[in-house]
């Protein structure tokens, strides 16, 4: 497990139902994509979710995944202009990594909506998330994430969206 997933379980806590099996393996040899590792350890803590529900954390498909757009639908590799957008928040800002190298050498990118300027950070996935949340760095963010930091998982979203009968309100 990688250091900065380890600590950020401790600022804040996987809800006890998250965390998604990703066939890594398979990803790789299906698409070509191989993601960096602190990423895959997050996602296998915390999986397909959001962040303070503000900062949505996408991943690729897994075996249940319950949405048709993914980390890499319709992502060429590599992509056109060297970015992977892995999460986003309710502003419109989205968080990428710089695809240069190999994967665990990928480093973040905040992508601000207006696009004016891009700010990259010397980290990956798992400690640039660490950092933000327990307010060590603060990139220009349209939304704010609300302190303290929780985890949502898409399972948990999906029961709030149900009805008494099982369907998705207001659809």
């Amino acid at each position: 497990m990688h250091w900065a997933v380890e600590e950020l379980s401790v600022v804040m806590a996987p809800p006890p139902d998250s965390g998604d099996t990703v066939d890594w393996d398979a990803l790789r040899v299906d698409t070509g994509w191989e993601l960096p590792s602190d990423y895959r350890d997050f996602v296998a803590v915390y999986g397909l979710g959001s962040i303070s529900d503000s900062m949505a954390i996408r991943t690729p498909p897994f075996e249940g995944y319950p949405y048709g757009d993914h980390l890499l639908h319709g992502v060429e590799r590599p992509p056109a202009d060297g970015m992977l957008t892995w999460a986003a928040n309710e502003a419109g800002d989205d968080f990428a990594w710089r695809c240069v190298g190999e994967p665990d050498q990928w480093r973040v990118v905040f992508r601000p909506r207006n696009r004016r300027q891009n700010h990259s950070y010397d980290m990956g996935t798992a400690e640039f998330l660490l950092r933000l949340v327990r307010g060590e760095i603060r990139p220009p963010l349209g939304a704010e994430l609300a302190l303290p930091p929780t985890f949502t998982s898409w399972r948990e979203e999906e029961e709030f969206l149900l009805d008494e009968d099982g369907d998705l309100e207001g659809f």
